[in-house]
């Protein structure tokens, strides 16, 4: 018998709830309602009151109606459907049959069903019913994959919109019936268009749908009847989540989360109590879990398992079952590995044999990576063996999904003692994961997959370490593998920018988009037989499966054909979608006698260190600092750099942590620094928040800061994000620079209605910053707009305007042509000055403005520079990476000189690196970027003083320019403090 389903009011209603389960091809959430004993008791009444043959017509319609309500409100299916077929018998109107129609459609029984739906189309001549019976139908044939059907019955839909909602007289309820009906064809148009791999249509048509819910909201006050005005609210907040879901499914993380703002808003004006709330908290968990905010996810999976507690849906419902897979996520993401294992104990011992319970296959992977991190070797090998073969067999031995299984599997033989098999298992699953044969995934990566991947190549660094000090090889792959990492924090956003940008090139759009349309589908076709394996048996259409699985197999041969077309016409732009690992000998034909490549990678249990020489020598070693470790450590030298507004009362540097690190990391490397006076450094993770000119040679501390033994006052120092985006700018400095010196955007008018620029104070002041760093989600809520940033709100910088003209004096620039100031530094003066070929003839280009990562501003999905505001509502103000991308660019500088990379969560350095390999991508050879906030008068010593180092010696390195400005400024008395001198960074090219 099929459960009761969470479905009272109209087949519209149960369409839009099964849209709203959690995956792309949805099944209908069922969870049993909870009934008083009373209202049982009235339900079973109802249902068993006999039927008088000889009474009206009238009276038996009516009692057929109430026994049919009844039985399927108490999941008596069968019951009712033989109610239904009395009722049928002797109806004039369509209501048995469509109910029918809808429950043998749930029975499995799809023939009959269609046939019910063929007679109520013939039947139903009222134009808003005849849209609704045509949006049902494709919707059931969407599931049994016949996308053609659907799309005729959405067209046939349409139609009647368009030809005939206009000749309807608009009286008494029937306006609020046409916006529903309306509203419902967009939603299910966006659905069809999701599994067709036409992401970008969908997110507009599910726009469509919740503009045309404003008008059945509208319009909710004329209905009389209380149940369907509390349909149609539900309705709405259906539209809404769907819509986010439509975002988050696509990356669009932050227009997702706005979109739950709405939708929250909403559901507080209607009064909504919690115990409908579940099913939407569910979708903004699903999101919080995909996007890496763990913590809110955790939150409301709390607040979704007591609400179901009190409802008496029990841990082992359907729902309550729902509720714990998301909660499980959250806590991996959360490494609460103890709490989670209690859980999956505790979920085995309630198995049952309804089928019902959580079985152990369930959710295999972070239960095999669970028991990986607890040690429990044996239970994680039993775990992902079989998922493995479930995992073949759905996605074949290729997809990113086998592949996170195969690599955890490595890691359970690893800690089996079976290594030779470990690392047959573990170079099988990397080629997947880094190297895949299409040139992106057919699917958004999630922070969960991210944090898997991660825990998988740090696996097989482990096993290659025990290795690599005897075996060269090994230490050659380690080095690649630690590249790899690196590379992935920010690859994700960085590819799907390229892709959105690249779709403006000539030429290489047209392979994009067919790429991008073949992802989409295959990424639709694998969640449709993913969901069949977990039908119950009449649900299930191996016939149409079958058909899904050759048609994926068709579109991945087209795409590695794309691949390949692409990776040899535009070799660039596949570097920069899917970099290559390069080696260390790659790496030193690059250097010159002086320089010495180094690599740092904090891991979980040790610090890998990498220090590569232009005669190919290779030192490795590990250093005993932890990730977490080294996270302590900067965070405490930080609290002593990000204080400039203290002055004279602030706290004197670390000079103690930042020996330590320098003595783990860089000690150890002495006799690889003899002789060498550049350092190519490549950081991650925490260490890509400091600026690693601070780290001390001594631990003692000098009586004067200027006095310590810094690692500048030896070394000009480059950073760079990973080895393989250094190697692409190297190839970019063979290239002759720009002749023209400067153009520079400063002190932008954020807020266009003011028309007032903020004048700076006399002296020094420090600049203020947002900076490179996400707003604290903690104290970010989708409940309430005040938490989110207002760009009008964004702190001025009017210190910004002296600095600019300051360089634009130094280095012989047109102020009146080449800075652009206020109101006037807008994006779009950006691109208009890209496009007209003015911004690549510069060989400086300086935004004196804040960085925002995704999620500071509403509808923000990637890292952008803050740019003037304007009045026209469709008009950006953010220069964004996409932005940042399309850029024509021959620039040896480009100057990020108002931002932050402070953040405990990551994202901040993750979206530095991103702009960095954009702004490398467009033609910039380096950047000049601030990890604090400034104070204005050092950071113009600092800027002018490397700008004129470097004009002056046309043979200076970049680096070598920025490290004389940084001595310079240190040895001024009021400066000598690192706050002062070391707050800016070279990224990038530090040569010339």
């Amino acid at each position: 018998m099929l459960k009761p389903l969470i479905r009272l009011l109209s087949a519209g209603l149960v369409v839009f709830a099964s849209l709203l389960s959690t995956a792309t091809f949805a099944q209908i959430e069922e969870s049993p309602i909870a009934f008083s004993e009373q209202e049982t008791k009235r339900l079973l009444d109802m249902m068993n009151k006999p039927v008088d043959p000889g009474s009206l017509n009238n009276t038996k319609n009516t009692l057929w109606g109430e026994k049919s309500m009844a039985a399927r409100l108490l999941g008596e299916h069968e019951l009712e459907e033989k109610f239904l077929r009395e009722w049928l018998l002797i109806s004039g109107d369509s209501k048995p049959k469509w109910s029918l129609r809808e429950l043998l459609w749930q029975k499995g029984q799809r023939q009959e069903a269609y046939q019910l739906g063929d007679e109520l189309m013939r039947e139903v001549t009222w134009p808003w019913g005849a849209v609704s019976l045509r949006v049902q139908l494709a919707f059931y044939h969407m599931q049994d994959g016949n996308y053609a059907k659907a799309q005729e019955l959405l067209n046939a839909a349409g139609k009647i919109i368009r030809n005939e909602f206009g000749q309807v007289q608009r009286r008494g309820q029937i306006p609020y019936f046409l916006a529903e009906s309306e509203m419902s064809y967009f939603m299910m148009r966006s659905e069809l268009e999701s599994r067709q791999g036409k992401w970008t249509q969908a997110i507009e048509s599910a726009k469509l749908g919740a503009t045309k819910s404003k008008d059945v909201l509208r319009m909710l006050n004329w209905v009389t009847n209380e149940d369907s005005k509390a349909r149609g609210r539900e309705f709405l907040l259906m539209v809404q989540t769907r819509l986010a879901m439509q975002q988050s499914d696509a990356g669009l993380y932050s227009d997702a989360e706005w979109t739950f703002r709405e939708l929250f808003k909403l559901a507080k004006e209607y009064g909504f109590s919690e115990a409908v709330m579940p099913r939407f908290y569910n979708r903004l968990i699903d999101l919080y879990n995909a996007s890496g905010q763990f913590t809110e996810a955790r939150l409301y999976s709390q607040k979704t398992e007591k609400t179901l507690m009190n409802l008496k849906l029990g841990q082992d419902s359907v729902a309550g079952l729902n509720a714990q897979a998301k909660a499980n996520t959250a806590l991996a993401g959360l490494d609460e590995w103890v709490e989670l294992a209690k859980r999956f104990d505790a979920a085995d011992a309630r198995i049952t044999n309804d089928g019902r319970t959580m079985r152990p296959q369930t959710q295999a992977e972070l239960r095999g990576m669970t028991f990986l991190k607890l040690q429990r070797a044996p239970e994680a090998l039993s775990t992902l063996e079989p998922e493995l073969e479930r995992r073949i067999q759905n996605f074949g031995e290729t997809h990113f999904y086998t592949a996170l299984t195969r690599g955890l599997l490595a890691q359970a033989l690893m800690q089996n003692g079976r290594k030779k098999e470990a690392r047959e298992a573990y170079t099988k699953s990397i080629q997947h994961l880094t190297a895949p044969e299409s040139i992106s995934g057919d699917f958004v990566e999630t922070a969960i997959q991210r944090k898997t991947k991660r825990f998988i190549l740090q696996g097989f660094m482990q096993l290659l370490a025990e290795s690599a000090a005897a075996s060269p090889e090994d230490a050659k792959t380690l080095f690649s593998i630690a590249d790899q990492i690196s590379t992935s924090t920010v690859q994700q956003a960085l590819t799907e920018a390229a892709v959105r940008a690249g779709v403006n090139l000539p030429g290489l759009s047209d392979i994009i988009r067919k790429e991008q349309d073949a992802r989409n589908e295959i990424s639709s076709i694998t969640a449709y037989v993913t969901n069949q394996n977990s039908e119950v048996a009449e649900k299930r259409n191996p016939q149409v499966v079958a058909q899904m699985r050759e048609r994926k197999r068709a579109l991945e041969l087209e795409r590695k054909e794309y691949k390949i077309q692409i990776q040899k016409q535009y070799p660039e732009y596949f570097q920069l979608i899917q970099p290559k690992s390069p080696s260390h000998t790659d790496i030193a034909r690059q250097l010159k006698s002086d320089e010495l490549f180094i690599s740092i990678l904090p891991m979980d249990d040790k610090t890998y260190v990498w220090a590569i020489d232009a005669e190919a020598s290779l030192h490795f070693h590990n250093a005993p600092l932890s990730e977490k470790d080294v996270h302590g450590l900067v965070t405490h030298i930080r609290k002593t750099l990000d204080v400039a507004e203290l002055g004279t009362r602030a706290p004197a540097f670390d000079f103690a942590d930042s020996h330590l690190l320098y003595k783990a990391l860089i000690a150890p490397l002495e006799a690889q620094l003899q002789g060498k006076r550049h350092l190519i450094i490549a950081t991650s993770g925490a260490l890509a928040q400091l600026p690693l000119a601070v780290l001390t040679r001594s631990p003692n501390a000098p009586n004067a800061a200027k006095d310590g033994a810094w690692l500048i006052n030896d070394f000009a120092i480059s950073h760079v994000p990973t080895a393989n985006g250094w190697l692409s700018l190297k190839k970019l400095g063979a290239q002759p620079s720009s002749t023209q010196p400067l153009m520079a955007w400063g002190d932008p008018l954020f807020d266009f209605k003011s028309q007032k620029l903020a004048i700076a104070p006399n002296g020094a002041v420090v600049r203020s910053t947002v900076g490179l760093r996400a707003v604290d989600a903690t104290k970010r809520s989708v409940m309430e707009t005040d938490t989110y940033v207002t760009y009008s709100k964004l702190p001025s910088l009017p210190e910004t305007r002296d600095e600019v003209l300051e360089l634009a004096k130094i280095m012989s620039a047109n102020p009146a042509k080449d800075v652009i100031l206020g109101a006037q530094a807008t994006r779009q003066s950006v691109l208009s000055s890209s496009n007209s070929g003015v911004l690549g003839n510069k060989k400086v280009v300086v935004f004196a403005t804040h960085g925002l990562l995704a999620g500071d501003l509403p509808n923000l999905n990637q890292p952008a520079l803050a740019m003037a505001g304007n009045s026209n509502p469709n008009e950006s103000p953010l220069l964004t990476l996409e932005d940042v991308l399309s850029l024509k660019l021959n620039a040896d500088w480009v100057v990020l000189s108002a931002c932050n990379t402070a953040g405990a969560d990551g994202k901040a350095e993750e979206a530095l690196s991103g702009l960095a390999r954009g702004f490398f991508f467009a033609g910039s050879r380096s950047l000049l970027v601030t990890h604090w906030s400034v104070e204005s008068e050092s950071a113009m010593q600092l800027t002018t003083h490397t700008f004129a180092a470097y004009e002056k010696d046309p043979t200076i390195r970049r680096a070598e320019a920025l490290r004389q400005a940084m001595l310079s400024t240190m040895k001024i008395p009021a400066y000598n403090h690192p706050a002062y001198w070391a707050p800016y960074a070279l990224v990038g090219e530090g040569g010339r």
